[in-house]
């Protein structure tokens, strides 16, 4: 008998989980750097520059993405790889992760803040999908890993609050507050679903089929209030806006839902879900690096317990 065997699949293994996780940092680098992005489509920084809403925003960049899994959706119907269930799966995912879950977000950051947003929407995911998990075949939430979570919520808060936090409490501010919870709860069953799924889904078939059916869903939403979804001005983009788009629909949403989507079928959601918390982090980092903002002892602080979250919540799991 070869005794080299088991070490080679050892080191094999070892690879993989290296690859994966790579995947999953690469995935919230890039959501991260989104934010930074849109700012760019979103708030114009001269007046000259073309402004796009929300809602076309997301239309165009997740229509753009879903054109590079036309190819591999297309032959997995012809080689019958998917079956007419599937395809009815992937869609109503689809609209789950990409036209209600962006509704609800825009939806929320328009009635709330920001600060109140990042909070209930970063620092609710890896919660709500942990909790999630326990229905969808995984093993039940224990105390300790609810705590370990409950340290990056409080870390991701920190974070959030170091800019004044102001609550107005008028009539849409709960309804907003509310589409945010849901938002949470949107993004946690797409990881569910989609870890669930693709068990006999491709990763790559799988993103494609939903991110085609969310971006389907999402020009239909830009399409019912063209007062304010106005797609003309998309042809008045500049070089540099241009460049912000094409990032958004490439590395964030083609590449980094990918990525996810492999590790979700390598690794549990909830321990996916963790390293959501370092969205904010990326972002601020982004923003002092590209935007010239300060570092701050509450950003420190709200890192180090996030990464003492992950670090955790991965030795639970183990």
């Amino acid at each position: 008998m070869n005794e080299n065997i088991p070490l080679q699949r050892t080191t094999h293994k070892t690879t993989g989980l290296v690859v994966v996780y790579g995947g999953i940092l690469f995935a919230v680098v890039a959501w991260g750097a989104s934010f930074v992005a849109a700012r760019f489509l979103l708030y114009p920084e001269t007046a000259d520059q073309a402004t796009l809403s929300p809602t076309v925003l997301a239309a165009l960049r997740f229509s753009i993405a879903s054109l590079f899994f036309v190819v591999p959706l297309v032959r997995a119907v012809i080689r019958h790889q998917i079956t007419g269930r599937d395809l009815l799966l992937m869609g109503l995912l689809g609209q789950i992760a990409f036209s209600l879950y962006f509704w609800l977000q825009y939806t929320g950051v328009q009635k709330t803040n920001a600060s109140i947003s990042s909070i209930l929407v970063v620092g609710l995911i890896p919660v709500v999908t942990a909790f999630l998990a326990q229905f969808f075949g995984e093993a039940r939430l224990k105390i300790v890993t609810f705590g370990a979570l409950l340290l990056g919520f409080v870390g991701v808060t920190i974070i959030v609050l170091q800019k004044q936090l102001s609550v107005t409490l008028e009539s849409g501010f709960f309804f907003g507050a509310l589409c945010l919870v849901s938002n949470a709860f949107a993004f946690a069953i797409y990881s569910n679903l989609s870890k669930r799924w693709m068990r006999s889904i491709p990763p790559l078939v799988m993103t494609g089929g939903t991110m085609t059916s969310g971006a389907t869903g999402l020009l239909l939403l830009s399409l019912l209030d063209p007062s304010s979804n106005r797609w003309s001005e998309v042809a008045n983009l500049d070089l540099l806006q241009w460049a912000a788009l094409l990032f958004l629909a490439l590395v964030c949403s083609v590449m980094a839902y990918f990525a996810y989507n492999v590790a979700l079928t390598r690794i549990d959601a909830s321990r996916v879900a963790v390293y959501i918390y370092f969205e904010p982090v990326v972002t601020i980092l982004l923003g002092i690096t590209l935007l010239g903002e300060h570092l701050s002892w509450q950003t420190i602080a709200g890192a180090s317990l996030i990464g003492g979250s992950v670090v955790l919540v991965n030795l639970i799991k183990r």
